[in-house]
């Protein structure tokens, strides 16, 4: 019996020092791990770690493999032209897998550098948009990297010990001159560490891709900054119909050939549906839209925002948009479709704009109610009424510009059609021309404040043509003030080739001067009437009522009673 026993307990012996024995190693080997890994980033510092954050680079436009082997003082590399990069994705097909479904949501929201250093069961070594593009968010513009997910550890480091085998062995120093010498150095994987850091010291999100772009539409209250230029390559930047409240800050960078004609995207162009929250210093070049719908289609359009309640400043559009539709009740604007409350300067639009059954503005197509500063127009825009800054205008605008050549079949003026508030020293430079209606350098209807502007523009109209403004003040009470404003260019009235009015008005400051005053204004330009209607024509005023005050006298065509006018014009609103 004691001899049974002693074979029982010693065998169990053995087997707990083996057991007690597995369990050092493995803790020795842990914290051997440990050492080794705080021995790494000691020895190489933040070059290492700021190479590692670097292989998102290599995602984004995969040149090569880059692979370092822990506890090793070098680095793996293979291109993508080399005889063998084939056979190591077939290996890895082989024995890795890939599915959305394990990779879930981390995969979709979270940059590839995160991915890369995440965790070691992860490598990212190839594009393939047909066969794997439906692996995580395809944007449709670039191919999806194909992201295999390591089964185990085991075979981890199986896999990694046979490619090797393929692959060139670089130190740190060679590394750094080969990424060097093919367009990629350590100093741009410093640059985009220190950016990196940035993200955690300022709040901004990074923007390095346009699928980090797209990626706004997750968070759209949150704080973004890009890093570098982006290509659209005929892609639409359109963020679905969402309102964004949070910040983009494009750091002077530039988005670039942008499309709206994808039937996808609806046929719209505008970056986000409103606008609450502020989009500056970025730069939109070389946007090509062209649409054509025989159908009725209304666009309620601007390239930054729909519909401004923000505020948009430092920005900058260029390209063309061209919508040709039946349909009269398009709005669509260089830099947003309509502004309600909200603020913008300093941007400059380059866009050249036609819409011929719409309404077209430089800045906002329709209503302003907030701030427009510091604005300018290039853009060559033409529509059925077209105006250099915008249609409404109720707000403060002040020392905005229009450059671009403006061409109306009925209202054209160089900054607005309908004036409600205070608008101070805005100039127009560009030629102005309506073909049936009226036309005026600084604004169509004038019922509040013109001070300090300048018209430099020709202007070429039928019915209302002036310098300043087309009617000064209204019948129903609203005094027009126009000071200290002056004028030159070649101002002409023609008969308009659709509609025939009775008698017509031309002045090179106001067309027809209803209500208010005209004091401090001059006109050193050439009035022409090239029209056998009846025409009013003044230096100053084309005509002006006995309640209208002009401070030269003898400076208007015509003068008549006001009462009889009020009387004939009383049931007439503003807009009319």
């Amino acid at each position: 019996m004691k001899f049974k026993k002693r074979y029982i307990i010693v065998p169990l012996v053995v087997i707990l020092i083996i057991i007690f024995s597995i369990a050092i190693l493995i803790k020795i080997d842990r914290d051997y791990q440990r050492k080794v890994i705080e021995q790494d980033e000691a020895q190489y510092g933040n070059d290492y770690r700021k190479l590692q954050g670097s292989l998102s680079y290599y995602t984004q436009s995969p040149d090569r493999i880059i692979y370092k082997p822990k506890m090793k003082d070098y680095f793996y590399v293979i291109d993508k032209n080399d005889e063998n990069y084939a056979h190591l994705l077939e290996v890895a097909e082989d024995r890795m897998s890939y599915s959305l479904a394990e990779l879930g949501d981390a995969f979709q929201v979270d940059s590839m550098d995160r991915i890369m250093s995440s965790g070691k069961n992860y490598i990212i070594l190839d594009y393939d948009k047909e066969k794997y593009g439906n692996i995580g968010v395809d944007d449709g513009t670039m191919p999806r990297p194909v992201v295999y997910k390591l089964l185990d550890n085991n075979r981890c480091a199986r896999l990694f010990k046979y490619v090797t085998q393929f692959m060139k062995r670089y130190t740190m120093e060679e590394l750094e001159e080969m990424l060097g010498k093919t367009g990629f150095s350590i100093n741009d994987a410093v640059l985009e560490d220190a950016k990196v850091q940035e993200d955690i010291n300022d709040g901004y999100t990074r923007i390095y891709s346009i699928d980090d772009f797209r990626r706004i539409a997750n968070n759209p209250s949150g704080k973004y900054k890009l890093v570098n230029d982006l290509d659209f390559k005929g892609a639409s930047i359109r963020l679905n119909s969402i309102t964004f409240s949070g910040e983009i800050d494009g750091d002077g960078h530039t988005i670039k050939n942008v499309s709206g004609n994808d039937p996808a995207e609806s046929r719209r162009i505008a970056m986000f549906y409103t606008n609450e929250g502020t989009i500056k210093n970025l730069n939109i070049e070389n946007i090509n839209v062209n649409i054509v719908a025989d159908e009725d289609v209304y666009y309620q359009e601007g390239i930054l925002a729909q519909i401004n309640q923000g505020t948009i400043e430092n920005c900058t559009t260029s390209g063309n948009i061209n919508i040709q539709s039946v349909e009269s009740i398009n709005f669509i604007g260089g830099i947003v479709g309509n502004l309600y409350g909200g603020t913008i300067r300093n941007c400059v639009n380059k866009v050249n704009i036609t819409c011929p059954s719409g309404t077209v503005g430089g800045i906002t197509a329709y209503r302003a109610g907030g701030v427009i500063e510091n604005c300018i127009n290039e853009g060559n825009l033409t529509g059925s009424n077209v105006n250099g800054i915008c249609m409404e205008y109720a707000g403060t605008l002040s020392n905005c510009v229009n450059k671009g050549k403006i061409v109306a079949e009925s209202f054209a003026s160089g900054l607005v059609t309908y004036n409600f508030s205070n608008m101070i020293n805005c100039k127009n430079y560009g030629d102005i021309t309506s073909n049936n209606n009226m036309a005026a350098g600084i604004a169509i209807y004038n019922y509040a404040s013109i001070e300090n502007c300048i018209n430099q523009g020709n202007l070429s109209g039928s019915n209302i043509v002036a310098s300043i403004a087309g009617t000064n003040g209204d019948p129903n009470g609203a005094e027009g003030i126009i000071k200290n404003c002056t004028s030159s260019g070649i101002i002409t009235i023609n008969t308009a080739k659709q509609y025939e009015q009775d008698i017509l008005y031309i002045g090179g400051i106001v067309g027809n001067h209803i209500l208010g005053r005209i004091e401090g204004s001059t006109f050193d330009g050439s009035l022409i009437v090239n029209t056998n209607k009846t025409t009013y024509k003044g230096t100053l005023a084309g005509a002006k009522s006995t309640k209208a005050t002009i401070d030269v006298n003898q400076s208007y065509g015509y003068q008549y009673d006001f009462q009889t006018y009020y009387e004939e014009h009383w049931m007439e609103t503003l807009r009319d």
